[in-house]
């Protein structure tokens, strides 16, 4: 069973969403909370393995509410439910650590496989959202290349040719387990190069490194 806590600030957003997952044996809703200061005191008491997490919430939003749980519970996966026009925030919660982004308005199918996915190790990015990122990205290096202010440097010549293979593969959301079986080491060898590819370039969680390689490959 695949605990869930789901985080939103609407009620009938979370009653929707304990009905789409109460249809799945695998996954169970242990949880709920209206922003993320009430989510930090749950979590005080009970750990989930995926948290559903809104952005635009009162008293705490979801971008805060990712970071501080990041923190101090790395090990909870967090996927970012919002809607399309929101796409501003990707960055922040990416950066916060959150392990996928998807929206609201996607099926029941698509949100089953997205914590399936997250709590298999996967970063994933709503394939519209991927888009906006590396649109987005593209716009900052268009900015960057008339701008005075110092380029962040590409440090991807730092990896071995295998660290970069495995840095690939995690742009590409895949799991430690997928990637171990693609390049036919163990996990634990992928969990040991992921480690030295964020410590070389400088980032803090997979998510980051799925951003540095669409700005930088």
């Amino acid at each position: 069973m695949i605990k869930v806590v789901i985080v939103d600030d609407q009620e009938i957003v979370r009653e929707g969403l304990k009905m789409i997952l109460s249809l799945h044996e695998e996954i169970e809703v242990i949880g709920e909370a209206c922003n993320g200061e009430e989510l930090l005191k749950f979590l005080e008491a009970s750990k989930p393995e995926v948290i559903l997490m809104d952005i635009r919430m009162p008293v705490m939003n979801g971008i805060e509410a990712t970071k501080l749980v990041k923190e101090k519970y790395p090990e909870i996966k967090i996927i970012i439910l919002t809607t399309f026009n929101e796409d501003e925030y990707i960055f922040d919660v990416l950066k916060n650590g959150a392990d996928g982004y998807i929206l609201k308005d996607s099926g029941s199918k698509e949100i089953i496989d997205s914590i399936k996915s997250a709590y298999e190790g996967n970063v994933l990015l709503n394939p519209k959202v991927t888009l906006k990122v590396v649109q987005a990205l593209n716009s900052m290096n268009k900015k960057d290349a008339h701008s005075d202010n110092v380029k962040e440097e590409n440090l991807l010549h730092l990896l071995t040719q295998r660290e970069r293979e495995v840095a690939e593969h995690v742009a590409q959301g895949k799991s430690n387990k997928a990637i171990s079986e693609a390049l036919f080491v163990t996990e634990g060898t992928v969990k040991n190069y992921v480690s030295k590819i964020l410590e070389k370039l400088e980032l803090s969680n997979r998510s980051e490194l799925v951003l540095y390689m669409q700005k930088h490959s």
